[in-house]
This record gives C-alpha cells, sequence and structure tokens, in this order.
C-alpha cells in the first residue's frame, strides 16, 4: 500500500511539474513565445484573448472572430500554414497590413515572432 501511495505521488509530481497549461495570464506581457515549438493553447489562444478577442473587435460574434482555433481557419487567408509571411493575421501584427492602433501598444516583438514562428511550424492545435 505505501508503495502504491509512493508511486501515485511521484506520477503526480511529474505531471504537475512540467504543466503550463494552467498558467493564468493576466497581461499580454505575460505571454512569452518561446523560439520554437510554440503551442497554441499555452502561447497564441493566451495571446489573442488578452489582446484581440473583445466584443467589438474579434469576438465570437465579430466578422472576424479570433476567439477559437477553428475561428482562425475560417477567414481565408488569416493564417496560412507555414507561410507567416503571407497570413494576414502577421501582416496586422507586423503593421504591414492596415488595422486600427488599438492593439500595439499591448504587443512586443516577441509576439510578433511567436505568433510567425507558431504558423511556421505548421499553425497546430497543440
Amino acid at each position: 500500500m505505501k508503495a502504491k501511495a509512493i508511486s501515485l505521488l511521484i506520477a503526480a509530481i511529474a505531471l504537475l511539474g512540467g504543466c503550463e497549461q494552467g498558467t493564468q495570464y493576466r497581461r499580454p506581457q505575460d505571454v512569452v513565445f518561446p523560439d520554437s515549438n510554440v503551442s497554441y493553447s499555452r502561447h497564441v489562444e493566451p495571446f489573442l484573448h488578452l489582446t484581440c478577442t473583445f466584443s467589438g473587435c474579434h469576438s465570437a460574434s465579430d466578422p472576424i472572430p479570433l476567439d477559437s482555433y477553428i475561428a482562425l481557419f475560417q477567414t481565408p487567408g488569416l493564417i496560412i500554414v507555414g507561410q507567416p509571411e503571407r497570413s494576414r493575421l502577421v501582416q496586422v501584427l507586423d503593421g504591414t497590413l492596415a488595422h486600427p492602433p488599438v492593439f500595439q501598444d499591448r504587443i512586443t516583438d516577441n509576439h510578433r515572432r511567436g505568433v510567425a514562428q507558431w504558423i511556421r511550424e505548421g499553425a497546430l492545435n497543440n
């Protein structure tokens, strides 16, 4: 019985120790993208929710929703898998495609590079 309890405890520690999924971001600056292996659920989704998915901007009821993985692919050209430079989302973040400047002060170069890297890596729902 004692060995089983220790095994369960070790398994729980291993699962929780490397897990970022429970991270609650409060500000866009809290979301830091890695140089590679960008995750939609840990990086892209929280970034978009904190910078873009407000009512009247890009929520589910708006013309170009950014509030879910599926929504990102419903607007043609928004995400072109493997080609961040052709993806409208990256062009807006980089400022090469016109967009009202309401979000620019909330994003960093790390965010721009991170979203581009996620698209370059296949824009996975990971």
